[in-house]
């Protein structure tokens, strides 16, 4: 069963998060593009920042280190997009800054809004306006943050899909935390929107369950190996062959 080209009532739109897994190398990130296709999932997301528009000065060295040695540049994205589409993949970046946002509407068509950035209305005015599918995760919002939220995109007036995603900002979360019925709340709560879960427990049990509870989108970590390096998020995201098998299954469950 083939999905629809973003999201849809009728099917599942999968999203391999390989988020800054490639740390910062542009042949990692061809790799888990290629590996990501091989598993049949429809998309494929990164991160992309820029360093003086992302992060404050006061934060420690050790940070700063890291996230400048996983930064990939402009052009980079550009190959990376164009890449994914001749392997059969819809390619899409979380921007985490202003400035990011025009280059990415530039080799996208779809946008992600992160956690960190769910009440950031200047980011999340500047993505609606450009009227593409947008997807927004809810992870540290409560309920009536989320209504203020959805209230917010409205106000806009702005007639584009918009995916909410059930989420829980824990690396790892645990499994008595994920509080997946939240998935069947949002979906009576926003009839018009399609409600998704982004997962970052360990393994994909939480990922089918969701799906069997009627989410429209799931979007799951993805890195070549568990233990590629001690960066956190390679123990929870889905190696190949778990993401071949999540598919696989959501397939099935569809079905």
């Amino acid at each position: 069963m083939k999905s629809n080209k973003f999201f849809g009532k009728n099917n599942i739109f999968i999203v391999a998060e390989i988020g800054n897994n490639h740390e910062g190398n542009f042949k990692n990130a061809i790799k888990l593009i290629d590996k990501a296709s091989e598993a049949k999932v429809d998309a494929v997301k990164f991160q992309s920042y820029l360093i003086d528009g992302y992060l404050s000065t006061s934060i420690d060295e050790k940070r700063l280190k890291i996230l400048k040695k996983f930064q990939l540049s402009a052009i980079e994205f550009k190959k990376l997009s164009i890449y994914a589409k001749k392997k059969g993949l819809i390619f899409f970046s979380t921007p985490l800054d202003l400035k990011s946002c025009d280059y990415l509407n530039k080799i996208q068509p779809i946008f992600k809004i992160a956690s960190g950035d769910n009440n950031y209305e200047t980011l999340i005015k500047k993505i609606i306006k450009f009227k593409k599918p947008t997807i927004i995760s809810t992870g540290m919002l409560n309920y009536l943050e989320v209504i203020n939220m959805y209230k917010f995109i409205k106000k806009l007036k702005i007639k584009s899909k918009l995916g909410i995603l059930h989420c829980v900002s824990n690396y790892p979360a645990k499994i008595e935390e994920l509080n997946l019925s939240s998935i069947r709340f949002l979906k009576k709560k926003f009839p018009d929107c399609y409600i998704g879960y982004s997962d970052h427990s360990i393994g994909i049990e939480a990922c089918e369950v969701a799906a069997s509870m009627g989410a429209k989108i799931i979007e799951k970590h993805f890195t070549l190996s568990h233990n590629f390096s001690k960066f956190r998020d390679h123990k929870l995201s889905a190696n190949p062959s778990e993401m071949k098998l999540l598919v696989k299954k959501i397939r099935n469950i569809e079905i």
